[in-house]
């Protein structure tokens, strides 16, 4: 009879398949906590069962566990090399040792300590895949997430630290339900051998006798494969529930070649974290919850076979990444809407506080006497003039400069000082257009002389005259503040548009000797 889960509302997150030779059992769970089973027959019937659930429930994530008898542990070395060349070895290893099976697998055990220190391997393989091809094949074709294949002995290494396991010989045995009973051997904490025994049905035969029975069967084969360590008696722990570890107790007495630990299934269920009541004497259910909250690295799924469960993944990760940054962009969104609640509140007392100040503003504006002049035309006028107060200029400065080097030439009479300010320092008469050019000058406004003079006495000299005309331009330009000194007129004009006469008298000509010089003073 086929057991088929029914719909509900429980939220199922995981799943563990529990492969035997007859049968398999689903277990249904949310979180680590497994919370149904079903089982399923290894036939026609059953597969299409299976198929039939998977179709109406895809998508979750699943484990599958094989116990089986057809699975085989081999003793072997190989060379200490990585990555590809440790796949082609193990790849060769595989094709002489189990032909026809896709499901192998390799447990490193530590170097060998002499020679090339090869690596010493577990090579296992499940050598009848028929067992688990029809199951495995549903979930491939329903696209479920299988996470892997795990060995049921594999798996049993995991309980050594909790049941405090440290002898150098130790053998666990569990009563499974899909399968028999399953004793796995350890040397030195590391898998060696295991061995499945059929059982009869719970309470159709006494349990205990059958047990001890089972045990020195595996006692002799261990004995003759020379794996009991002489110096450590064999420490047998024995996993169950109920009724038979009473019996047990009655049948395992300890000596000096064998230690008997009884290990109650709700006990280590709750070493090993698990929730939940274990009140079975079989530990299938122990098993399927150790590989749901703690999976081992080591399975037989082939790459095929998991494809979907990295799908789930990404999708996993890709929806964890999507709600970080919506939550990210939320919390960004809340701080910026906040800080413009807040700026807002700013701008309202800033216009309110605008409003208060230009009210008494006003107010006190009505309590002022009336003027003929608007206050801010006065505003005006009292920056125009702050601006020409700034910029007031006189003679004084240039006349100073002049007759400073006046004074060292004598013979010059100033005739004329005619002054101006302009912003053209090219500019030569007051009358002319005061509008500066490009690339005038680099300040704003000059003040302009224009020096009329002649030389007395003059002896009719007119090199001599120009000399003395250029002597002094070359001496004001060398005056702090002298923007440009330019001789306008000469003594005698040497342009050569002009026609020069003359008499060959030696009369002296007092005023014959004038010229004009401008002089320019950069602003200040």
């Amino acid at each position: 009879m086929i057991s088929l889960p029914k719909s509900n509302s429980k939220r199922i997150d995981t799943r563990v398949l529990l492969i035997a030779a007859e049968r398999a059992i689903l277990y249904l769970g949310s979180g680590r906590r497994l919370t149904d089973s079903y089982e399923f027959p290894a036939n026609d019937a059953g597969w299409t069962a299976f198929a039939r659930y998977l179709q109406d429930a895809p998508g979750t994530p699943t484990h599958v566990v094989v116990d089986v008898v057809e699975e085989e542990y081999r003793q072997d070395t190989i060379p200490h090399v990585r990555g590809a060349d440790r796949r082609g070895v193990l790849a060769r290893k595989y094709s002489r040792l189990f032909r026809g099976t896709p499901y192998t697998l390799a447990l490193t055990q530590g170097r060998e300590r002499e020679g090339r220190r090869d690596d010493r391997v577990l090579l296992t393989a499940l050598t009848k895949p028929e067992n688990v091809e029809p199951w495995i094949t549903e979930l491939v074709n329903h696209q479920t997430p299988l996470i892997g294949i795990y060995s049921l002995p594999v798996l049993s290494s995991a309980l050594l630290p909790k049941l405090k396991a440290t002898a150098a010989n130790v053998l666990i045995v569990s009563v499974q339900q899909a399968s028999g009973l399953r004793q796995t051997f350890f040397r030195d904490r590391q898998l060696k051998i295991s061995r499945l025994a059929q059982m009869p049905r719970l309470g159709s035969v006494p349990y205990a006798n059958t047990v001890v029975a089972e045990l020195g069967k595996l006692r002799r084969y261990l004995n003759s494969l020379a794996l009991i360590s002489r110096d450590s008696p064999l420490a047998i722990y024995v996993l169950s529930h109920g009724t038979l570890l009473s019996e047990l107790e009655a049948h395992c007495r300890n000596s000096e070649a064998e230690q008997y630990f009884l290990v109650d299934n709700q006990q280590l269920a709750e070493q090993l974290g698990i929730s939940g009541r274990f009140t079975s004497a079989y530990s299938d259910a122990i098993f399927s919850q150790l590989v749901a909250s703690k999976p081992p690295r080591e399975h037989y799924a082939q790459t095929s076979e998991t494809r979907y469960f990295k799908l789930y993944r990404a999708k996993v990760g890709l929806f964890a990444a999507s709600m970080l940054l919506l939550i990210g962009s939320a919390g960004w969104g809340a701080i910026r809407f906040i800080e413009a609640v807040g700026l807002k509140q700013q701008a309202l007392d800033a216009t309110q506080k605008a409003a208060f100040y230009r009210e008494r503003f006003e107010m006190a504006r009505r309590g002022l006497p009336q003027t003929a002049v608007d206050a801010r035309a006065i505003e005006t006028a009292v920056g125009v003039a702050g601006t020409l107060a700034a910029r007031k200029d006189s003679p004084v400065s240039m006349m100073r400069l002049v007759g400073t080097e006046l004074a060292n030439l004598p013979p010059v009479i100033v005739n004329e000082l005619r002054w101006f300010q302009t912003s053209n320092p090219a500019q030569s008469n007051a009358d002319e257009p005061n509008t500066p050019s490009v690339g005038s000058g680099p300040y704003l406004h000059y003040a302009v002389g224009v020096l009329a003079a002649h030389l007395d006495p003059f002896d009719g000299d007119y090199r001599a005259a120009i000399a003395a005309v250029d002597a002094l331009a070359d001496k004001l330009r060398t005056q702090e503040h002298i923007y440009a000194v330019e001789v306008l007129s000469y003594p005698l004009d040497l342009r050569s548009a002009n026609t020069m006469s003359g008499t060959a008298s030696a009369t002296t000509d007092p005023t014959g000797a004038e010229f004009t010089l401008k002089v320019v003073l950069a602003g200040r």
